[in-house]
């Protein structure tokens, strides 16, 4: 059943799986970085195991997928480069990074065998509440949106990689998160058109070759299906806006499709008109392709067909992936998303050998499944000590009680400055409670919001604050670059924040 993308747990395809490749059976395979990663030389010899079984089955290459996108959620980071995400891009502004981000995707991603990128998310984020989306989005604006997605396609696709516009038709403006519930979009179909639909149209003009469709429930196009498995938004999808590629599902181990059942929400997607039903983290999936057998769409399996012919013969060499030409690119992007909201004439800092910074900053975590953050470390305080040596770093986890805090906010009064990194402190309390008791103790923090930049709604009292949009080495050194003024924050809000 070559409509089912297959995925497995191992470092090493099973014997079963290379079977049903040489046979034809399985067509497209998504990996995983807890199950299937550990460095780009493995993964290669991984893919490889994949590409091989086909040839021997006669069968075209198959399709291998992955989330790589930068930012909150990079699947594989053991040497790869980590480039800031997407809502970084959008601080800059600049087309011309993000068809330089989309080559550095395309390019590592075929050096390890992986020709299919679920980027870039064609979200426009609209709704701060959307912790799912975080700073997976270029911004708030619809022709922003639009035109940084398209073209961060050209530089992927130009690589020679797959390019997967999502989700459509858009989840930006939602507060739950598909992956334990239904989101609901309840605009007008006018609103749909003009600000969730309208990036996925310049997606199609520039060439993606896939589409993602979301487990969203948009009323105003099907109020009893969410797209994925909705024949209403299929058939928009192709006929209204004339997509003839390969349209595929978002991962249906999601409980906004699980809850019809395993099989029955693969069935349902099926029919209502997708290609490919990712199957991400489903059990018995070999059984569950055995029980569909002989069920495939002529000219979904066309499609598929067409997008594995695509596929570049030949790879990169291993030593593309974290090159210095593509860690000088992430750089940039770093350098030029950096954002100063507010200051009160404290930037840049002209400390003395003898002035004592603190740095606080929470020990990362995953705010959602679509995040690998907790896997990296916050090295903020190692940043600015290459440029000061008296420099002590304090941590704290999200959700801390008000002692903890209390003793956060105790340990820094012998600071002469202050420097807070905050990480969506608007959804936690903690970390709000920290930056205002820290100003009412008159330390006057700098803040750096290092995830999405509604940070300042819950300390409006921050005279310095600035937006970085990550956590990745190459931002944390990009915003002690700011703070030294050996840069000028040229960053510009992808997204509005309402608090002063």
């Amino acid at each position: 059943m070559r409509q089912l993308m297959h995925s497995f747990e191992g470092l090493a395809a099973p014997g079963a799986v290379l079977d049903a490749v040489r046979r034809g059976e399985i067509a497209a395979f998504c990996l995983f970085r807890h199950w299937n990663v550990q460095s780009p030389a493995q993964v290669r010899e991984l893919t490889a195991s994949l590409r091989s079984a086909a040839e021997q089955g006669g069968q075209l290459p198959p399709l291998i997928g992955i989330d790589q996108e930068g930012g909150q959620l990079i699947a594989i980071c053991e040497g790869a480069t980590e480039l800031p995400g997407n809502m970084a891009l959008g601080a800059t502004r600049s087309p011309e990074l993000a068809e330089q981000a989309g080559e550095v995707l395309g390019r590592e991603l075929l050096a390890m065998g992986i020709n299919l990128d679920f980027v870039p998310s064609m979200d426009v984020s609209v709704n701060p509440a959307n912790v799912a989306l975080g700073t997976r989005s270029f911004g708030d604006d619809p022709q922003l949106v639009a035109q940084l997605g398209a073209a961060l396609i050209r530089g992927l696709q130009r690589a020679g990689a797959l390019a997967t516009a999502k989700h459509f038709p858009g989840l930006g403006d939602t507060a739950v998160d598909s992956h334990y519930a239904v989101p609901v979009v309840a605009h007008d179909i006018q609103r749909l058109r003009e600000v969730e639909m309208s990036p996925f149209q310049a997606a199609i003009r520039a060439g993606t070759a896939a589409i993602m469709v979301g487990h969203v429930l948009a009323t105003a196009l099907d109020d009893q299906n969410v797209a994925s498995v909705s024949p209403a938004v299929l058939r928009l999808l192709r006929q209204e806006f004339g997509f003839g590629e390969l349209v595929m599902t978002d991962a249906m181990d999601m409980q906004a499709v699980t809850h019809l059942g395993y099989r029955q929400s693969v069935e349902a997607a099926l029919q209502a008109g997708v290609d490919l039903a990712l199957l991400a983290h489903l059990p018995d999936q070999l059984a569950l392709a055995d029980a569909l057998r002989g069920r495939e769409n002529p000219e979904a399996v066309r499609r598929i067909r067409s997008a594995q012919s695509k596929i570049p013969a030949t790879q990169p060499p291993l030593d593309v992936i974290g090159c210095a030409e593509h860690r000088r690119i992430a750089q940039e992007i770093a350098d030029r998303s950096i954002t100063l909201v507010c200051d009160a004439g404290r930037l840049p800092l002209h400390a003395k050998p003898e002035t004592a910074i603190v740095v606080i900053t929470p020990y990362p975590e995953n705010l959602t499944p679509a995040d690998t953050s907790a896997d990296g470390q916050i090295l903020l305080a190692e940043a600015i000590r290459q440029r000061h040596r008296n420099v002590q770093l304090l941590q704290f986890r999200r959700g801390a009680s008000e002692s903890q805090i209390a003793e956060v906010a105790q340990a820094a009064l012998a600071a002469d400055i202050v420097i807070v990194g905050t990480v969506s402190a608007d959804r936690d309390p903690a970390q709000a409670a920290l930056v205002n008791r820290l100003h009412t103790n008159g330390k006057a923090p700098i803040v750096v919001a290092l995830r999405t930049p509604y940070d300042l709604t819950v300390f409006p009292s921050v005279e310095t604050y600035l937006c970085a949009y990550g956590i990745r080495p190459v931002t944390v050194e990009a915003v002690a670059r700011v703070l030294f003024g050996e840069i000028a924050p040229v960053g510009t809000l992808p997204c509005r924040v309402l608090a002063r």
